[in-house]
C-alpha cells in the first residue's frame, strides 16, 4: 500500500475543513496559512493543522510544494506533475 503523500493546501473551497488530530477547524481554508492536506492515490483523506504537523511533515509539504504542480485528472483524481525549470 503507497504511503500518503502531504503537501500544502489552500482548501477545498466551501467545504467544512478540520484537522484530522485535534479537530480544529480551518476558517479561512482558501488562505495560504499552512494547513496540509493528506492525499492516498490521488484522493484527498484528511487535513492536518499547523499546530499538529510533525517537521517531517511540514518539510515533505514543502518541498511538494516547490517541486510539484496539483491538478486534477479526469477521473477526478489528484495528480501531480513536476514543476518547470523556469532559470
Amino acid at each position: 500500500m503507497p504511503k500518503s503523500e502531504t503537501f500544502k493546501t489552500n482548501g477545498p473551497g466551501n467545504h467544512l475543513v478540520r484537522c484530522d488530530r485535534c479537530r480544529r477547524r480551518n476558517r479561512n481554508p482558501n488562505a495560504d496559512n499552512g494547513w496540509n492536506a493528506t492525499v492516498k492515490r490521488g484522493v484527498v483523506v484528511g487535513y492536518l493543522c499547523p499546530s499538529c504537523q510533525t517537521p517531517e511533515e511540514n518539510a515533505e509539504a514543502e518541498i511538494n510544494k516547490a517541486t510539484t504542480e496539483y491538478g486534477v485528472n479526469a477521473f477526478g483524481l489528484l495528480v501531480g506533475t513536476v514543476k518547470a525549470d523556469t532559470r
